[in-house]
């Protein structure tokens, strides 16, 4: 019976003999996926209608975080090796960076770390005070490390920013070359009142700016891939016929005028609509700034309203530089145009270009200010020997020189000629009818040596429009109101908010964020109060590389709001500054300021004759200061930003990692080895003592000989 029972086979099964063939697989819910033809069994009988959801796999599969699942971090350097561990443990530093990251979402918002719970913003303010007093100590290890190692990186700009400070330090020096050489000190402008109490209010706005008119960016929200704004780009040349590029009030084209007849018509603007002041916003930026050099030139001229009243206006023009400046402010310059070079799309600018293109119209000049062009060198007084200086082509026929014929000869303008009607264009007591002639004059010798453009089809052939607006400042303890215009240029917008770049170089980037300075601030603050519906782009670019850490866009109203204080400090300042200009004597001045001067300026006169404190030579091979170094040595604040590879890294910022293998390794010294003897000593130890020490006979040798005197006994 049992026999039987171990024969039975109890757990036969019959063999899976099916092999899978083609027909199966083109009807598999696999191939109905990839082919956009699966249908949901699980979906609603209502939306049965609806098409299905495709899915293009050619993007899917192109797209790098699909099957890669390397993040990109921004700026992620080796880690520092810390001095000491932090107070807090790894499982704090986590818990205080979920509610850093809360109030940070557009950081690196691929790496997920975790909703900040109850408990962590009770752990956040239970450690606050042992996390403020580690930022103490971090930010006194920063500094060290920065007198040691890394202020050599803030000397040593990489040579694209050096170009691009290059050229425009000479479109500068050729925009001041029309201005007096010599300036001697005439008084002294103090920028700052303690006791002054002020606002101010727009009053008009003169000249808008169409959104059309400003080119149109997209800034990233998240940084996905690497940013480096020292890349090669196009940059601004001296152009010959373009010195001083503007675009006045109620003109389309650029400006051929000089610095001085610029400063003529934006001085009749002014007291046309009931102002003494007009002014750049580079120059008021300046008024706000005590820690950095800058030279801003200042013209006082008289001009004369539509009713016949005379008025000396004050123009504050945009700084200017003499010589090279330090490092870090060269840097911070170059970046700036790099960052709008790299943020702006080239499209955008050939667009608003064309636009320009588009809306210029040749203004009809009237019976008032028609004025001959070609009498101005036909006269008698500047053709008086013109039969010695005509120039005749040959054609070939038969011409007399006394009568030439105007057909068969090409008269040519000479460099005398030339150099008269420059004489002509820069003559002071020249009216306004002869200045609208100059222009015409400037137009018929626009291919004549230094008449030739060179920004011509580029796209710096029509500078950033600019806004004109009438601002008051009223000072509430003695109700003084001074009445200015400001232009500002208007370069990016972002929808209908226009953008204001502000390029920070970071040469610490691997300890931290530096803290804005004062002056950046306050300069923020004067761009925003200038304009109606703004934003500020903070960039933090590494110094030394150029790679772009964070972009932040911070609206006006978050800006006040983060620095209460600020706007009001700059009303003051301007307000300050500018009632000291009163009653100036028309001419041209310079205000010139130092960082040891503090909240003071020194007003310099080109009406002096006592001697010259400042001669406008420019020299961008000299620097301003002798010891550069010396003025980098001061080291930059680390701030509790939070960056990126803070947040991949899990520490917090400002402070000491909680890990042991990210601290410094001490360095051992290597154990003292004896000196190994000569050699002459080495092979005389080795020899036996027979053939070490030869002997020498008796009385042979010079040297005397003591045989002591041996007894034997027995």
């Amino acid at each position: 019976m049992m026999e039987h029972v171990r024969i039975f086979d109890w757990c036969s099964s019959a063999q899976d003999r099916y092999f899978v063939e083609e027909a199966d697989l083109d009807n598999c819910n696999t191939e109905k996926i990839l082919r956009n033809k699966f249908i949901d069994p699980l979906v609603s009988s209502d939306s049965e209608d609806e098409a299905p959801n495709k899915i293009d796999w050619d993007e899917v599969f192109r797209d790098k975080k699909t099957h890669n699942g390397r993040m990109h971090v921004p700026c992620l350097r080796a880690v520092p090796q810390y001095p000491k561990l932090s107070k807090l443990a790894s499982n704090k530093h986590h818990q205080m960076l979920k509610v850093l990251c809360t109030e940070n979402p557009h950081v690196l918002g691929d790496c997920f770390i975790g909703k900040a719970s109850r408990q962590d913003f009770k752990a956040f303010e239970t450690e606050k005070e042992t996390y403020l007093a580690e930022q103490k100590e971090y930010k006194d290890w920063a500094k060290t490390i920065w007198t040691t190692n890394h202020f050599i990186r803030a000397l040593r700009p990489k040579p694209l920013v050096e170009a691009v400070y290059e050229a425009e330090f000479k479109m500068k020096a050729l925009r001041m070359r029309g201005l007096p050489k010599q300036y001697d000190l005439a008084a002294q402008i103090a920028l700052e009142s303690p006791r002054s109490n002020c606002d101010v209010i727009l009053k008009q706005e003169l000249i808008g700016v169409a959104p059309s008119e400003v080119p149109l960016i997209q800034i990233p929200k998240e940084i996905t891939k690497a940013i480096n704004i020292i890349t090669p780009c196009t940059v601004p040349e001296p152009c010959q016929k373009h010195p001083y590029q503007i675009i006045l009030p109620h003109e389309n084209t650029i400006s051929m005028l000089p610095t001085t007849e610029v400063h003529k018509e934006l001085a009749t603007f002014a007291w046309t609509n009931g102002t003494q002041y007009i002014a750049s916003e580079n120059a008021l930026k300046c008024l706000v700034q005590w820690n950095r050099y800058w030279t801003i030139p200042l013209s006082v001229c008289e001009s004369i309203s539509p009713d016949g009243e005379k008025a000396n206006v004050v123009v504050l023009d945009s700084e200017f530089s003499i010589n090279k400046e330090v490092a870090p402010i060269r840097t911070y310059k170059a970046f700036r145009h790099l960052l709008e070079s790299t943020l702006i799309p080239l499209a955008e600018k050939e667009k608003v270009r064309k636009n320009y293109t588009n809306k210029e119209k040749p203004k009809e000049v009237g019976s008032k200010f028609h004025v001959n062009a070609k009498s101005i060198f036909e006269s008698s007084d500047l053709t008086s020997d013109e039969e010695e200086e005509n120039l005749v082509i040959d054609t070939g026929e038969d011409t007399d020189f006394g009568s030439p014929k105007p057909k068969s000869s090409k008269r040519l303008k000479t460099e005398e000629s030339v150099r008269r009607s420059a004489r002509l264009m820069s003559n002071e007591s020249i009216g306004y009818n002869t200045r609208a002639a100059s222009r015409r004059v400037s137009e018929e010798c626009q291919d004549i040596g230094v008449y030739s453009c060179t920004c011509k089809d580029t796209i710096y052939e029509k500078p950033p429009r600019r806004s004109y607006k009438k601002w008051q400042f009223r000072n509430k303890l003695d109700n003084e109101k001074l009445d200015i215009i400001v232009h500002c240029p208007h370069k990016a917008r972002d929808g209908s908010r226009e953008l204001i770049f502000e390029p920070s170089p970071e040469y610490q980037l691997d300890l931290g964020a530096s803290e804005q300075s004062m002056d950046s601030l306050r300069s923020i603050a004067l761009s925003l109060a200038l304009r109606k519906n703004a934003a500020v782009v903070n960039v933090r670019v590494d110094g030394s590389g150029g790679d772009v850490a964070t972009i932040d866009v911070l609206p006006a109203e978050k800006f006040t709001k983060k620095h209460p204080d600020m706007t009001r400090q700059v009303i003051t300042a301007v307000h300050t500054a500018l009632s000291q200009l009163q009653g100036l004597l028309p001419g041209h001045y310079v205000l010139l300021h130092e960082p040891s001067h503090g909240a003071n300026s020194m007003l310099l006169s080109s009406r002096s004759g006592r001697g010259a404190r400042l001669l406008l030579q420019f020299d961008s091979s000299q620097l301003a200061e002798a010891d550069e170094a010396q003025m980098v040595r001061n080291p930059p604040v680390i701030s509790d930003a939070l960056l990126p590879y803070h947040k991949f890294r899990k520490i917090l910022p400002c402070a000491f990692t909680p890990h042991e293998n990210q601290l410094a390794k001490e360095v051992k010294k290597p154990a003292t080895k004896k000196k190994a003897p000569p050699q002459a000593l080495k092979l005389q130890a080795e020899q036996p003592d027979s053939e070490a020490s030869p002997k020498v006979p008796l009385g042979l040798s010079n040297e005397f000989v003591f045989v002591p005197d041996v007894k034997y006994h027995t």
